[in-house]
């Protein structure tokens, strides 16, 4: 599948089709149409529809089984593998980000809005601000390592690292809308500051101490689109020392 083509981003553009292909990844079997319209409450027509733009993108495969007795045999749809759903999905991410403005200082505040919103909406998994991090940020599809004082996290393996790369003003701000919508829900404003690309490959979550806390916003020293873009610094291109 290449990431580039239109189709993919149609068919992730559609509501209908993001919710067939979750639950197409989050399914243990393979289904078929009429199980899929039962779970995403819509008509069969329209689900066949849907899964059409999502086959032709790439995003799910067709898989036929043998009918137990005379007949056609039944079409059943599994998600496509997942790093061709990543690929879709940091193509959609670029797409998305180019609509965020035309400067660098709107795409960033529109971004880090969006985050902080989305964040406000998670139930939240408890414990320390560290710990909650660490959940969190390995939801979000990094590695955390959290330092052995409690002061900071080091997010190792961006799984947009290419989107952060051309757009780091809109990735990096959305994860920091979600880290200060984290230390809001734990009654902490400001507690949580992103600083993009510390290391090569690695950014890190400072965690202010108890009593105390950051402004809430990326300095203009240290915003993600004044960095130095991962691959710039000593681990070559990609910039991955991880």
């Amino acid at each position: 599948m290449d990431s580039s083509d239109p189709g993919v981003h149609r068919a992730l553009a559609a509501p209908a089709r993001r919710a067939l292909l979750a639950a197409l990844t989050e399914a243990a079997e393979p289904l078929d149409i009429r199980r899929l319209a039962e779970l995403l409450d819509l008509h069969i027509t329209t689900v066949r529809h849907h899964l059409t733009a999502l086959v032709e993108a790439g995003l799910v495969e067709v898989r036929p089984q043998e009918a137990s007795g005379r007949g056609r045999p039944r079409l059943t749809y599994v998600a496509a593998p997942a790093r061709e759903q990543l690929d879709a999905y940091r193509t959609l991410v670029d797409v998305l980000s180019a609509g965020y403005g035309p400067a660098e200082a709107e795409r960033s505040a529109r971004a880090e809005r969006a985050g902080r919103s989305w964040g406000a909406a998670e139930p939240g998994t408890g414990g320390t601000l560290a710990d909650q991090v660490l959940a969190e940020a390995g939801r979000w599809g990094f590695r955390p390592e959290a330092a052995p004082d409690g002061s900071q996290v080091l997010l190792h393996g961006c799984p947009f690292l290419p989107n952060a790369q051309r757009h780091p003003e809109v990735v990096c701000s959305v994860h920091q809308g979600l880290l200060a919508a984290m230390a809001e829900r734990a009654g902490r404003p400001g507690a949580l500051s992103l600083r993009p690309f510390s290391a090569p490959g690695v950014c890190a979550v400072l965690i202010a101490p108890v009593g105390e806390h950051h402004d809430g916003e990326l300095p203009a020293s240290e915003n993600p689109h004044g960095q130095e873009p991962p691959g710039a610094g000593p681990a070559g291109a990609g910039g991955d020392a991880r």
